[in-house]
């Protein structure tokens, strides 16, 4: 059990959080083509516009949602995992991480100018997609 938590559960977790954080992060991270990476890049720019609407919001939840479960679809076919059954945790977990670093964001940011804010989650998110990357097996 204790392997497959590493090769299957973790990379999932930090993978469909970071999408729930960033749509396009976790599809970029197992996508490996350049325009999901140019997507992913675009967003952190885009993300930085004040007029952005909240990630919560319904659309882009649905999209980030969408994004966990695709993310979850890649881990179980390098896994050897259950397509549908970590399909459906990858979109549970973006959704609340969605929620989780909305909240985060809007805290961190009555205590520290918006971008710096923005900034901190962007880390969060870059670390998240590293390590999940890196503990997930390369394709089959």
């Amino acid at each position: 059990m204790r392997e497959n938590t590493q090769n299957t559960l973790i990379p999932l977790a930090l993978l469909a959080s970071a999408s729930g954080a960033r749509t396009w992060a976790g599809i970029a991270a197992v996508s490996r083509r350049a325009p999901t990476r140019l997507a992913a890049a675009g967003e952190l720019i885009y993300d930085k516009v004040p007029s952005v609407p909240g990630r919560v919001d319904p659309p882009l939840l649905i999209g980030r949602v969408a994004a966990g479960a695709l993310v979850g679809a890649v881990v179980a076919s390098r896994t050897g995992g259950n397509r549908v059954g970590l399909a459906v945790a990858g979109g549970l977990i973006a959704f609340a991480s969605a929620h989780l670093t909305y909240r985060m964001r809007r805290a961190l940011s009555e205590r520290m100018p918006a971008m710096a804010a923005a900034l901190v989650e962007d880390g969060i998110v870059a670390g998240a997609v590293m390590t999940g990357a890196r503990l997930l097996p390369s394709n089959r």
